[in-house]
């Protein structure tokens, strides 16, 4: 959807979506950390900025909980996360680490830039399930905002208010807050800071 906002791509097709999805999934997890939405729109050269609470690893550590009952393996999981990371370091993704404020998301949307939000889908009032969930900010009004929520199957729903509060349900749980913001130029901010590089084979890395 943001790349076809930018008009980076002429066809939002099945195929560039799996594709897509293959790049963002962390392997070990159905979902997406920060980096992982973060790095094939940062490859394809578009300029993310992360503004998140933690420096660690955040819902991806929260997710070891869910790997390791399911048979995983947490030592993939943060592999991957960190080649993840390293695709936004080496593609200009930039970072600050601090909690995300209600000005952050009306900068981003005066600069035209598209914002996303980490929250729970505890959030939307039909949903039972507290389930980790990237959504589209794309209005605000008095700390209300208006929001897409992508799996939503009732178009009349497609763009729906929220509070900006509702950005911190469970953020104790996830072990993080964050907010993406995407454009077509660069913040000036740091860089996301590059993780070494493994030089393991994939199946020691245990």
């Amino acid at each position: 959807m943001i790349l076809k906002y930018y008009n980076f791509v002429s066809n939002l097709d099945r195929d560039l979506e799996i594709e897509l999805w293959r790049e963002t999934n962390a392997v070990e997890m159905k979902g997406a950390g920060r980096y992982g939405v973060c790095a094939p729109l940062s490859v394809r050269g578009l300029y993310p900025h992360i503004i998140t609470d933690t420096p660690g690893l955040g819902l991806i550590e929260r997710a070891k909980t869910y790997i390791k009952s399911n048979g995983g393996s947490e030592n993939y999981l943060e592999f991957f996360h960190d080649m993840q990371k390293r695709v936004c370091a080496l593609n200009g993704t930039t970072q600050e680490i601090r909690k995300p404020e209600l000005k952050d998301i009306r900068d981003a949307l005066n600069a035209d830039r598209v914002m996303m939000a980490l929250v729970s889908t505890i959030i939307f009032e039909e949903e039972d399930e507290d389930i980790p969930h990237w959504i589209v900010i794309t209005g605000e009004d008095n700390g209300i905002l208006t929001v897409n929520n992508p799996i939503d199957e009732d178009q009349s729903k497609a763009h729906r208010p929220i509070h900006f509060e509702d950005l911190y349900t469970n953020a104790e749980r996830y072990q993080e807050i964050t907010l993406i913001s995407v454009g077509t130029k660069a913040i000036s901010n740091e860089l996301v800071p590059e993780p070494p590089l493994s030089d393991k084979y994939l199946e020691y890395v245990r």
